[in-house]
């Protein structure tokens, strides 16, 4: 009898082992992990294209003096008519950098180089000086200030909202600058006596500050609206005739404001991509 009792508590036991080892998952089966999605970072090289509206601003109208031997002498102070304006053009160019996200804050620098049809349109017609040159007595500014090309280098500082980033830009800004204008001179009879063209086109050095809003709406190709303002250094600018008997004067313009104000688009593509999340640590038995 206890023989037989003991017989059948072996054979039980042995079932409910072999049920046990049914229910145990194979030795190193791994459960399938979950989808984590890749995170999105503007860490990275992008070039891109942009274009807009510029305006060039001057605060220069020329004033009349004595000139001998290329020396400036004195001037005829009553001679100070207004200038009048108008500069609105287009603007188109490239642009390349880089950007380096810690959590919330973009670093970035950017470099570009922009072409800018930018004319300023100026002029003072049919002035009556109070004191004439010779047989001048009216006088007429015509022809344009222009920036031909327009670029700089700038660092930026951004605030990141996942695929949207507000920032702020400023640094150095450089352009290609000159004036295609002459002052005419006439008689009164309405006869042009003499013309007055300036000496200048040189290459321009100053600062840039400004700010946008760029939004990624791929992983790699992002929009931006921009807004930049750009100081330049003073120009002084002599306007000189080769006609004979105006040779004793010139008209002279001291620049105290020779600026230009960018609004613009632009489209960049991003090289690289989000960065993919570590994949979650899985148990193994």
């Amino acid at each position: 009898m206890k023989k037989t009792v003991l017989m059948s508590a072996i054979a039980f036991g042995a079932m409910a082992a072999t049920a046990s080892a049914a229910d145990m998952p194979a030795r190193g089966s791994v459960a399938p992990a979950p989808y984590v999605a890749p995170l999105f970072t503007w860490t990275g090289f992008y070039v891109g294209v942009n274009a807009g509206a510029a305006w060039h601003g001057a605060n220069d109208c020329p004033g009349l003096y004595n000139y001998s031997n290329g020396v400036l002498g004195s001037r005829y102070t009553a001679f100070s008519p207004a200038c009048n304006s108008e500069d609105t053009a287009f603007t188109g160019g490239v642009q390349a950098g880089f950007n380096w996200q810690m959590g919330s804050v973009v670093f970035g620098i950017e470099g570009d180089v922009n072409w800018v049809g930018n004319d300023t349109k100026r002029g003072f017609v049919n002035y009556v000086g109070p004191n004439g040159i010779g047989s001048a007595y009216a006088y007429s500014l015509e022809g344009s200030a222009h920036s031909n090309m327009l670029g700089g280098v700038r660092g930026r500082l951004g605030w990141s909202f996942d695929r949207a980033m507000l920032y702020i830009a400023g640094g150095a800004a450089f352009r290609n600058s000159g004036r295609d204008e002459v002052v005419y001179a006439y008689n009164n009879s309405g006869v042009q006596v003499a013309a007055f063209a300036p000496n200048s086109s040189r290459n321009n050095v100053g600062w840039s500050l400004g700010g946008g809003l760029e939004w990624a709406f791929t992983n790699n190709v992002s929009l931006k609206l921009e807004y930049l303002h750009s100081q330049f250094n003073r120009g002084d600018n002599v306007y000189v005739s080769s006609n004979s008997g105006y040779t004793g004067y010139a008209f002279f313009t001291d620049s105290r404001r020779d600026s230009v104000d960018v609004a613009r688009l632009g489209v960049n593509y991003r090289f690289g991509g989000p960065v993919a999340a570590p994949a979650p640590v899985l148990a193994r038995y």
